[in-house]
């Protein structure tokens, strides 16, 4: 919970959460708090003065706090211009809510945040209809640059989620990344013998880093590039295998320094819960349901 609260994205997931509940704001905003930093604390302050009975969130599905994930991460962007004064915003009343973050996290809908991979659900989306296989599995470990804190080019997958669609569909349809359906989609069967790291929070990237560091930088702002460092991807893939983002180290983790300068981490650019393949470690292959 107290990581939840001093991340922006997770606290931009709270206040949504609350709204879904028990209503909008009052205040005549944009989008889940407004754009404007005054905006936020305001909307913040609103939210705080709402009662978090007991089972609050209960109603909210899997499903719904998916969707409502993705959103989040969506509208909070960086590339915004007051992008770093809502960032501010949200940490400096962030913590008025936590009493819903607890009741949050004690919601059955928010039961499989912090869960280690799951090997019998992962999904991988296309936008091609083409199987995936192992003779196209060609990943460039070299850092993607410019702060976005993943692999060049890799295989992912993401978690289905109920029986509905995963959180990759929803960026797909959302994100900034904008793809057209049709969306085609497969389940892989994650072997046993896997090596899988998880990444559960921002102090988990941070063990990551600091076993296997390479520099980096913001994708935005202005920090010095020796103050930030990265997981150098080839050294990683010796150990491991793939490397799982769960849904809450994604709220936790993603665009939050972590550390002291000079060996200081910050994930970003995952987007949604999903786990990057280093090795081809899959067994059986299921078609799913095309997307439209």
């Amino acid at each position: 919970m107290h990581q939840l609260i001093h991340s922006p994205l997770g606290i931009l997931v709270i206040a949504s959460s609350i709204i879904e509940v028990s209503g909008p704001l009052e205040l005549p905003v944009r989008g889940c708090l407004g754009d404007d930093p005054a905006d936020i604390v305001r909307s913040l302050q609103e939210l705080s003065k709402r009662e978090a009975r007991s089972r609050y969130f209960d109603l909210l599905s899997s499903e719904r706090l998916s969707e409502l994930v993705v959103y989040c991460g969506v509208d909070l962007t960086p590339y915004r211009n007051e992008y770093l004064q809502q960032v501010e915003a949200l940490l400096a009343y962030g913590s008025a809510l936590r009493h819903f973050a607890a009741q949050l996290l004690e919601a059955p809908g928010t039961a499989n945040w912090f869960v280690d991979l799951d090997r019998r659900q992962q999904e991988w989306v296309s936008s091609k209809n083409c199987a995936p296989e192992v003779s196209s599995f060609h990943p460039d470990l070299r850092s993607h640059g410019s702060g976005i804190t993943k692999p060049r080019y890799a295989f992912w997958t993401t978690t289905s989620v109920g029986e509905c669609l995963s959180g990759w569909l929803h960026y797909l349809r959302w994100g900034e990344a904008l793809r057209e359906p049709p969306y085609y989609r497969w389940r892989l069967e994650v072997l046993p013998t896997a090596r899988v790291y998880e990444v559960h929070g921002p102090q988990d990237w941070h063990t990551l880093c600091l076993a296997y560091p390479a520099s980096s930088r913001l994708a935005y702002g202005k920090v010095p590039l020796e103050t930030l460092i990265e997981p150098n991807w080839q050294a990683v893939a010796e150990d491991w295998d793939g490397i799982h983002l769960s849904v809450g180290g994604l709220l936790t983790a993603e665009r939050v320094r972590w550390g002291i300068p000079g060996t200081q981490t910050h994930l970003f650019g995952w987007d949604v819960e999903s786990t990057v393949w280093l090795h081809w470690v899959f067994g059986y292959i299921e078609r799913l349901p095309d997307v439209g």
